[in-house]
Parts: structure tokens; sequence; C-alpha cells
């Protein structure tokens, strides 16, 4: 906080006029930090989307094989069936990890 320069034989009104700016910076800076301790949460849940977002986009296919995978066992098939397809989706996992998809810049 910038504190206003009085000269040295300053009135008792600019004084108060002085006191009076210093309160409303002092305000102004408190609803500021009040606002900023307000949204961390938010700031963080976006970045937390932007972090997996980043990660998913940058060949991260499998990952999304496996969850389709898991999205499938656990709404369309029979609750008898459901551990076999887990167990392919499981199995079938580490191995597209292992060889991810080309992009098609990459031709080698």
């Amino acid at each position: 906080m910038n504190l206003p320069e009085l000269p040295a034989n300053a009135s008792r009104r600019d004084m108060r006029i002085a006191l009076v700016r210093m309160r409303l910076e002092l305000n102004r800076q408190e609803l500021r930090h009040e606002a900023l301790v307000m949204l961390q949460p938010l700031r963080q849940a976006r970045q937390f989307g932007q972090h997996w977002k980043e990660h998913l986009s940058h060949g991260s296919t499998p990952l999304w094989v496996a969850g389709g995978a898991a999205l499938l066992t656990t709404l369309a098939v029979k609750k008898t069936d459901w551990r076999r397809w887990m167990r392919l989706a499981l199995l079938a996992f580490p191995l597209l990890r292992r060889h991810p998809p080309r992009s098609p810049g990459n031709t080698g």
C-alpha cells in the first residue's frame, strides 16, 4: 500500500482525507484478497481439467479405450458376463499402452 505524501504542515482536513483514502485502499485490498481466496477452488478445478485434457490429448488413447470398455461393461453387458469384459479390458490396456497409435505426421 502506498502511503500518501503529506507535507509537514498539513491541515487536519488534509490528514482526514489521507486517512479516508488509506482506509478505502485497505478495504479494496481486503476485498481483492477475499475474492482470490474464494476463487481458489475454481482455479484449481480449472487447472485440474486442463491438466487432464492435455494429458488425454497426447497419445493416451488406450486410457480412453479402457474407460470405454469399462463403461460398456457397466452399462451394456448382463450382470453374469461383466467379469469377462472387464478382464478383456484390463488385458487390452497394457497392450495398447505399449504400442500407442502413431500420429499422422510420423511415417517412420
